[in-house]
């Protein structure tokens, strides 16, 4: 379950219901970078804590006369978000599908897992940029204007992606990794 990270993720900052996990969520704009459904939100919460990783720690009446659970993560939980986490920097695959989504929670992961995992990000970024600078020389002189161009466009987003993951090495290796400044803007209701 995709939304298991970003919940998970979430429920890191305090206990929280479903809907201000979805705000929260939304406020993050993940649905930019991922085809996690926040619609199936509550159902995820649920089965999330029917495994034991989040448990429900009160119920409060809202304005229409319904109630509210709000969610807390338990230490199982935290080690399943762990888990999930540093799996999803080492996933191999398109950056946006896979590191934008992670970088959101950066300052929550084990540094040195993600600095191996962001090494062999880069080398199969080198590999793939070496292989369309290969293709490139080997039918330049063949290629109909759309396919060269396509083929430039593709190396010059994985010299794009090279940048940005060497900056977050960097960072990473530094111990330039924060949490936001004032989390309790966060919570703040826009």
């Amino acid at each position: 379950m995709k939304a298991e990270l970003y919940i998970l993720g979430v429920l890191h900052r305090g206990d929280f219901h479903p809907y201000e996990i979805r705000r929260r969520m939304t406020q993050a704009m993940i649905e930019c970078f991922t085809d996690v459904d926040v619609g199936t939100l509550y159902y995820a919460v649920r089965q999330l804590a029917k495994c034991g990783l989040l448990r429900a720690v009160a119920r409060q009446h809202v304005a229409r006369g319904g109630m509210r659970t709000v969610y807390r993560i338990t230490p199982r939980g935290r080690d399943r978000f762990h888990e999930l986490l540093h799996a999803q920097f080492a996933t191999e695959g398109d950056l946006r599908q896979t590191l934008y989504g992670p970088m959101l929670f950066l300052h929550l992961a084990d540094l040195k897992l993600v600095a191996d995992a962001l090494r062999t990000q880069i080398d199969r970024q080198n590999a793939r940029l070496a292989e369309i600078r290969k293709l490139q020389r080997q039918w330049v002189t063949r290629l109909p204007s759309g396919s060269r161009h396509l083929m430039q466009h593709m190396a010059e987003q994985c010299r794009l992606d090279l940048r940005w993951l060497r900056a977050i090495l960097a960072d990473v290796e530094a111990g330039r990794v924060r949490d936001t400044p004032d989390p309790a803007r966060l919570a703040a209701k826009s």
